[in-house]
């Protein structure tokens, strides 16, 4: 729009209302623009900690599987010793 509108005022040649808000528009959507880009970092910075957090889960789980089938195995001997 600001561009149209810089345009028109030179083609018709009249100056320009306020020509230094194309200036700060720039700055304004470029301010906006880090802010989104920051945020969008934390976003991907806190989904890959969940990830990370997953795995462990699923790590520590396999473990606690493989330890309760040993414990498994040692109840049903032991219910076995009971039984005869």
């Amino acid at each position: 729009m600001l561009l149209t509108e810089t345009n028109l005022a030179r083609r018709h040649g009249y100056d320009m209302l306020q020509p230094d808000r194309r200036r700060k528009v720039q700055k304004s959507m470029g301010a906006i623009k880090h802010v989104l880009g920051e945020r969008k970092n934390k976003k991907i910075n806190e989904h890959n900690e969940y990830l990370a957090q997953v795995e462990k889960f699923e790590d520590l789980m396999a473990d606690m599987k493989l330890d309760s089938d040993t414990m498994e195995d040692s109840m049903n001997s032991e219910a076995e010793k009971l039984n005869s």
